[in-house]
């Protein structure tokens, strides 16, 4: 596991292997978590989510010497935010029972105005 060093700017070398490393992490986690949502899995991902969310925060909060690693930097944070908000959204809706894994929507369910209609239980 890579850390990330907050206390000065970090060099464009050190900044790619780190930002590779936490890259290489979204994707896993990514991985984990669609197999949880998917029904694969038993319980999330959450500690290495909240390590990883710990990582990017570290990242995000440190200098860069390039203005290249810096664009990469903030690209690599995007990223993060936006599976961070479909993880988050998704795990909210499993717990309000509006999801469970393996069913496209549970009864009753509005999307986009429409009402979606039920699969049939087996």
């Amino acid at each position: 596991m890579a850390t990330v060093n907050s206390k000065g700017p970090l060099g464009s070398d050190r900044a790619g292997q780190q930002m590779a490393a936490i890259e290489s992490r979204i994707e896993h986690l990514r991985r984990k978590f669609q197999m949880y949502f998917n029904g694969f899995d038993r319980t999330p991902p959450l500690t290495e989510f909240e390590s990883l969310k710990r990582e990017v925060r570290e990242l995000q909060q440190s200098g860069f010497v390039t203005a290249q690693a810096r664009f990469k930097a903030q690209n690599l944070v995007a990223r993060f935010q936006v599976q961070r908000s479909m993880w988050d959204r998704e795990l909210q809706r499993r717990e309000e029972g509006l999801s469970r894994p393996g069913i496209a929507a549970p009864r009753g369910q509005i999307r986009d105005g429409k009402t979606v209609e039920p699969i049939d239980d087996l």
